[in-house]
């Protein structure tokens, strides 16, 4: 199986401490939103649908257009008709806006993740999307097999029913994090490494300690780790 990252917006500039932990204050970054389409199963599964740059701004960050979900699936000789799966990683708008496009397709969700998206914290008001009621739901407490080489694993801390993705593939497993990542959260500067530093919690968590560990989850489960708004997948066509 291989992963083919589909750019919906960018986020520009975004302050790195954003994403990571106490560390990165200062630097300005760019951010990818992303849909992921796995290839290979005997199904077309999508992995979180992004959203809009428009939805973006209305949130209060700097959202910039990129392409529809309909734009990005044709490309690839695809439209939202043909996705089967779409698993959520979590219900921010950014990850979730677009459920209501995807009628065929089952919607794997985390049981917690849906509870928490109905009734969020007042500080997160306006984070989470509810899905709608004819969306066909599975509702998942825990890590789960959806088709051979395609697995759910819960990754909490980020939201409290956070999931990430792991794929087999001819290069080992590739996880597709759930968590709002960048690279360096799983790769971190030689300078923090130096100072005993192997990983960065999200910037963003409702549980910083519970998002570090997660973290660390899939740097031990993963040979290849998808942090999924890191800007570099805006111009990769193909992963592993």
């Amino acid at each position: 199986m291989n992963i083919i990252p589909l750019p919906i917006a960018t986020e520009s500039p975004i302050d790195m401490g954003f994403m990571t932990y106490l560390m990165g204050h200062g630097t300005e970054i760019t951010l990818g939103v992303y849909s992921w389409l796995i290839k290979g199963a005997d199904k077309n599964i999508l992995v979180d649908t992004g959203c809009s740059g428009e939805l973006i701004r209305s949130t209060g960050f700097p959202g910039i257009d990129g392409q529809t979900q309909e734009e990005a699936l044709e490309k690839i000789g695809l439209s939202v008709e043909d996705i089967d799966i779409l698993i959520l990683t979590h219900l921010h708008t950014d990850h979730a806006a677009d459920i209501a496009k995807y009628k065929n397709a089952t919607v794997f969700v985390q049981k917690d993740e849906l509870e928490y998206a109905k009734n969020p914290h007042p500080t997160q008001t306006g984070w989470f999307i509810i899905p709608p009621e004819e969306t066909k739901l599975e509702v998942v407490d825990g890590d789960k097999e959806i088709v051979p080489g395609v697995k759910i694993i819960k990754t909490p801390g980020h939201t409290p029913g956070n999931q990430s993705v792991l794929v087999e593939t001819d290069k080992g497993k590739v996880c597709i994090s759930g968590l709002c990542s960048i690279q360096e959260n799983y790769d971190p500067p030689q300078q923090m490494k130096d100072m005993g530093v192997v990983a960065i919690a999200p910037g963003i968590h409702i549980n910083a300690l519970q998002a570090y560990d997660s973290v660390r989850k899939i740097q031990d489960i993963a040979d290849i780790i998808i942090a999924p708004h890191d800007k570099k997948y805006l111009d990769i066509d193909n992963l592993p």
